[in-house]
């Protein structure tokens, strides 16, 4: 079959289906008679071969949807289909790729939203892996009243203001009366404070930490003996001073001061008497020495039975913590603090100080307490790096860096925010809050100020926090976001009364002192092993990559390879036909120009 050449009376080479070539751009292969039998293969090279550049186009895009791997395309273009048939592959088309476009786009905004979830890990944690938790205890009996007498030097206080209007007089009261008086006021109620601020000079330079521990029942005094780990001990050769807004309370396995904070310089006091823990073991000379570390993120290196800070191996009570604690009633105090009794028993992570505005046990006198613990300790996989802090809900030690603190906790981090907020609203910081050497430290006219500070502090983040709800973009002031592998413990709490008289009675014992109420605490694990939680990789790139080309493989038959074989199409083989394209028409127009000669 020949097709003449409208444009030229000469006859040209044949080609594959005895067609000349080129055609005008109004012609198109595909409407000549006689080609419905002509092969599809056949048109599609001769329109890019020798058709218009329009006809060219449409060929290209015929051979790839000919060829391409993707379901259905080759339908809708092929030349001998009938058009009911393409109609059809159209809508089936259509629908597929809607399907697949809205599977991709929820799967992208899982992603974007949720790409990391809390699970269970896959094995049992043994209790010796972390360490026993810090426990601090906080009497409600602040002072030694044979030492300082708040109750009777307030009263005096009080008559002085009376009589003159003023305490400037003094009269018989003693400079170092005064100074306990002044930094008990640290720690009573707003109320007594609010009594007596107006009247006490300003800027009355002393040192209030140290002050109250001077004050403070000894160690061994509120703590006799205590048992740990099946042996029993002086309480004061295992317990640590340690300064909180509680006032000085006594502290069993937390870290020392230069382990926790970056520089001991920054605190107002802390304890030098170390807990030597080496002679914990003193009868198994082998336990005895300590090596290696322990951090939140690596656990215990290098480490033995005798650790620091303590493990221990068992769940059961005779392996815990035991303290047998006294309270003599001649020391109950009524005019600083509230009628409340006891001891606030807190148990923290040892690399967190411990937040006294947080849950605590109340220890009552005269009754024993038990305390169950239950592990809570999560953990996080390293390619959470890959995420936004936001996006995961939690910092790594090494993204978010803490003036005071060497390790990131979120309770460390609140108290660093409240330092902040505190000096830069009162240019001082409370006694127990680490700061730099150059802040001084609060007086009592500054109390008033600290105290709002801290309500101001608590209903900004509240409120801030409630905004955030509604805008995601709300900064919050403190971005106290929780540490990604972080340690708590749950406790369940069981207590009874506890009849001392009776029990030294019952064995025909006699007790020194006349006035004094026992109490018992007793702390231990609940399980041999517990279930860590592991915060790990919802959607990875890699998942939501496998879960599109799932999706698209599903519908629309689509793989890498696809995409690699569009590119080649519009690109290698585009350059080709081109190519081809222009050494043909060289051909055509050598051809034209003998002829004419």
């Amino acid at each position: 079959m020949e097709v003449s050449n409208r444009s030229s009376p000469a006859t040209l080479p044949q080609v594959d289906i005895n067609l000349p070539s080129p055609l005008k751009n109004d012609d198109s292969l595909s409407t000549i008679s006689g080609l419905s039998e002509v092969p599809s293969d056949i048109i599609i090279k001769s329109r890019i071969k020798y058709g218009s550049r329009w006809s060219a186009c449409k060929g290209l895009i015929m051979e790839y949807s000919k060829n391409t791997t993707i379901h259905g395309l080759r339908y809708l273009v092929e030349l001998h289909r009938p058009f009911y048939e393409k109609l059809y592959w159209f809508i089936v088309l259509v629908i597929s790729v809607y399907f697949a476009i809205s599977l991709i786009w929820a799967t992208y905004l899982k992603w974007q939203d949720t790409p990391v979830i809390l699970g269970f890990d896959e094995t049992l944690v043994p209790v010796h892996k972390i360490p026993f938790p810090t426990i601090t205890i906080c009497p409600e009996i602040k002072m030694e009243r044979n030492v300082f007498d708040f109750t009777n030097f307030s009263s005096r206080i009080l008559e002085e203001i009376q009589k003159y209007g003023s305490i400037e007089n003094y009269e018989d009261l003693s400079d170092t009366d005064f100074e306990r008086f002044m930094s008990t006021l640290h720690i009573c109620e707003t109320e007594v404070v609010q009594r007596f601020a107006k009247y006490l000079p300003k800027n009355f330079s002393h040192n209030i930490t140290q002050t109250l521990v001077d004050i403070s029942i000894s160690k061994n005094e509120t703590g006799p003996f205590c048992k740990w780990n099946g042996r029993f001990y002086f309480c004061d050769k295992i317990f640590n001073f340690v300064a909180t807004d509680e006032g000085i309370c006594y502290q069993f396995n937390g870290l020392q001061a230069k382990d926790i904070y970056r520089d001991v310089s920054f605190l107002n006091y802390y304890d030098e008497e170390v807990v030597d823990f080496n002679n914990f073991f003193e009868p198994l000379k082998r336990f005895n020495e300590l090596t290696g570390n322990w951090s939140l993120d690596d656990g215990y290196v290098g480490q033995g039975y005798n650790s620091y800070p303590q493990r221990t191996v068992f769940s059961s009570a005779r392996n815990g913590f035991f303290a047998f604690l006294q309270g003599f009633q001649h020391n109950f105090e009524y005019a600083c603090r509230s009628f409340k009794q006891g001891y606030k028993v807190f148990l923290t992570s040892p690399e967190s100080v411990p937040v006294t505005t947080s849950n605590y046990i109340l220890l009552p006198h005269g009754d024993e307490v038990m305390v169950s613990v239950l592990p809570h300790y999560v953990i996080s996989t390293d390619n959470l790096h890959d995420f936004s802090p936001e996006k995961r809900q939690c910092y790594f030690n090494d993204e978010r860096y803490l003036r005071y603190f060497r390790s990131y906790s979120q309770s460390n981090c609140q108290v660093e925010c409240l330092t902040n907020f505190t000096i830069n609203k009162c240019g001082c910081a409370k006694f127990w809050m680490p700061k730099p050497q150059d802040v001084p430290v609060c007086g009592v006219e500054n109390i008033a100020c600290y105290d709002t500070a801290q309500s101001e502090l608590s209903i900004l983040i509240q409120n801030q926090t409630m905004q955030a709800t509604m805008d995601p973009n709300a900064k919050i002031i403190c971005d106290c976001m929780p540490a990604c592998t972080s340690l708590d413990y749950n406790v369940e709490i069981s207590s009874a009364r506890y009849e001392l008289n009776k029990t030294l009675q019952a064995f025909r014992e006699v007790y020194e002192h006349p006035d004094f109420l026992g109490s018992r605490l007793s702390v231990y694990f609940k399980e041999h092993q517990f279930t860590a939680i592991k915060r790990t990789v919802l959607f990875s790139i890699a998942t939501l990559i496998a879960n599109w080309g799932g999706i698209l493989g599903l519908f629309m038959g689509i793989s890498s390879l696809s995409l690699i074989e569009l590119v080649y199409f519009f690109s290698v083989r585009l350059y080709d036909n081109l190519r081809k394209r222009r050494q043909t028409k060289k051909r055509l127009m050598k051809l034209e120009a003998d002829h004419e000669n």
